[in-house]
């Protein structure tokens, strides 16, 4: 009975890998695109983690997955804006990131633009 959660928790984990592929490959833009990194990060990394936690139970190994899906699902984040900003700075000719600041407090100025 182990052995088949074992299985399932994995054919799922790989199953929403390739939907999320699928899923990419049949969007538009980039920006579409970005949200279909998020399954495999996320829901594929714990699902394989549980599997891996099913079969060799509260040993080493098993919290060192752990950790690599928590640092994956938080880096998720960080790598989806980083592409973002890419995307947006190669769509622009002249972008500067001093025309896309938001002051944090009103007393707080925006930086002034370089005059050359």
């Amino acid at each position: 009975m182990k052995t088949i959660a074992i299985e399932v928790l994995l054919g799922a984990g790989v199953l929403v890998t390739l939907l999320s592929v699928l899923g990419m490959m049949r969007m538009r833009d980039p920006y579409q695109r970005m949200h279909y990194i998020a399954p495999p990060a996320s829901l594929s990394a714990a699902l394989i983690t549980l599997a891996i936690f099913l079969q060799r139970g509260f040993k080493p190994e098993s919290f060192k997955a752990l950790f690599a899906t928590v640092v994956l699902i938080g880096m998720n984040s960080v790598v989806t804006h980083a592409a973002a900003r890419a995307f947006r700075i190669a769509e622009l000719e002249d972008w500067h990131p001093e025309n896309e600041e938001v002051p944090i407090k009103p007393s707080d100025k925006m930086i002034p633009e370089k005059t050359s």
